[in-house]
């Protein structure tokens, strides 16, 4: 059975369902398990655990983040993929292959390097008030271990493989009709507004339209699950260390300037090792993917310009707007 909607309006419809589901947990239901504000008292790390100076009651927090991550991106992208009768095919839930693996591993360093520079940017740039709030989650835990693997698991591996699933696999699948430019824009566009943040957007955004490389390359979104739990570890963990000079102004331009070095090499070798698989499937005669569908460009252009005016991605700007 198909759901009879046009993509410009399912896909769309698709991430407004899950943003006001995620409005509905950070508004009505993290904030009831909150116990003290971030100048509060109320315990110890072995108590309560925080998040960006705010605390909350273990149980309920890691209750919640899965909850959340399941309703908003796993049942939602499920239901569309049910009455949209995508295939697996459509979704790329095909089997990761080994001969990718050196793909992902120059997508990695793409990602890290293009993460680093970005943020550092935006410090410099006086978007982001100073190098402690720099990456999108500051967690305490008190040193334990049962929190740091409550959040290992609930915001590193779970939200890689529910929103993988839902923007990689789900709403790709509703856009890609257009071809894999217009998917790889407006999933990395679904992608940011879903996250909820105008500081953290433009590194949201390059980390999707990284993610959207990786599984439409490889045809397969368990690749990009992976390097979204990657993704999602370093900025909880090692983020705010990678960007400690920050904390000195005469260190800025050195710093930006060898993340950039960096950024330039591992663009290289991910620019080399993507011309070697495309060469292979040429020689083999094996189909690439479509970066323009069967109008042509004239027609890549209408169905993007299309999607861009769809009233349900506009409302979800505007929610995003209202939330922030």
């Amino acid at each position: 059975m198909e759901f009879r909607v046009s993509d410009n309006w399912a896909a769309p419809c698709l991430l407004v369902a899950a943003m006001l589901i995620l409005i509905l947990f950070q508004s009505v239901f993290f904030a009831d398990a909150g116990v003290a504000g971030p100048e509060e008292g109320g315990g110890d790390g072995a108590e309560y655990i925080g998040l960006n100076g705010v605390k909350y009651r273990p149980d309920r927090f890691f209750m919640l983040a899965v909850a959340s991550n399941v309703c908003a991106f796993l049942f939602t992208g499920a239901f569309f993929v049910k009455f949209r009768g995508l295939r697996a095919k459509d979704l790329k839930l095909g089997l990761p292959k080994l001969k990718y693996l050196p793909l992902l591993l120059y997508m990695l360093l793409f990602l890290v390097a293009g993460t680093v520079l970005v943020n550092a940017l935006l410090v410099c740039f006086g978007w982001a008030d100073g190098v402690g709030r720099v990456m999108p989650f500051l967690f305490q835990t008190g040193g334990n271990t049962a929190y740091e693997m409550g959040v290992l698991i609930s915001f590193v591996v779970l939200p890689a493989v529910c929103e993988e699933f839902f923007f990689r696999s789900a709403v790709a699948a509703g856009y890609e009709r257009h071809g894999a430019f217009c998917a790889c824009v407006f999933t990395a566009a679904a992608f940011s507004l879903s996250h909820f943040s105008p500081k953290f957007f433009p590194s949201y955004f390059f980390a999707a339209v990284v993610f959207y490389i990786t599984a439409k390359v490889t045809d397969s979104v368990f690749f990009s699950m992976l390097l979204h739990a990657v993704y999602n570890f370093f900025c909880i963990y090692l983020g705010d260390k990678a960007l400690g000079a920050l904390h000195f102004e005469q260190n800025w331009a050195m710093f930006i300037f060898v993340a950039a070095i960096i950024f330039l090499v591992s663009v290289f070798f991910v620019l080399n090792a993507l011309e070697g698989i495309y060469s292979k499937k040429a020689y083999l005669n094996e189909p690439s993917p479509e970066s323009i569908p069967e109008g042509g460009i004239r027609g890549a252009a209408a169905g993007f310009l299309k999607s861009l005016g769809s009233p349900a991605f506009i409302a979800a700007v505007i929610i995003f707007i209202i939330y922030v």
